[in-house]
């Protein structure tokens, strides 16, 4: 486990790690509702099962991460999920408030940055 790898290289592992499972924490527990409501508005077939092997892949890339075990598969659920939560959550041409669409298109490049991350631990 975390095998030649630096004390930076796992701090940074464990965070991004922690990014994963502390979301899957909260949303699955106390936003599973507003998070199904917004899939169904925005035309996600078959809503809760996506959103259920969404958190799903959250948690087990997470976990795989944070327990250094097949880190690659786990850098690569991530990215499949973050990829795909964005495409579905931060649809910013379908906000009309210009602060909120701002906020959208800046959580788009942040998962950018997110997607960066996995990448250097694959």
């Amino acid at each position: 486990m975390y095998q030649d790898q630096t004390p930076l290289h796992v701090a940074g592992q464990l965070l991004i790690a922690f990014l994963f499972v502390g979301t899957w924490l909260v949303n699955a527990t106390t936003k599973f509702r507003q998070h199904l409501d917004r899939m169904v508005s925005v035309g996600v077939p078959y809503a809760k099962l996506v959103l259920i092997a969404g958190f799903a892949t959250q948690f087990a890339g997470g976990l795989l991460l944070a327990l250094d075990w097949h880190r690659t598969l786990g850098a690569a659920l991530l990215i499949v999920f973050t990829v795909l939560a964005t495409a579905i959550f931060h649809q910013y041409w379908r906000v009309e408030n210009p602060l909120r669409r701002h906020l959208h298109v800046s959580f788009i490049f942040s998962n950018c940055g997110i997607v960066g991350g996995l990448l250097l631990l694959m």
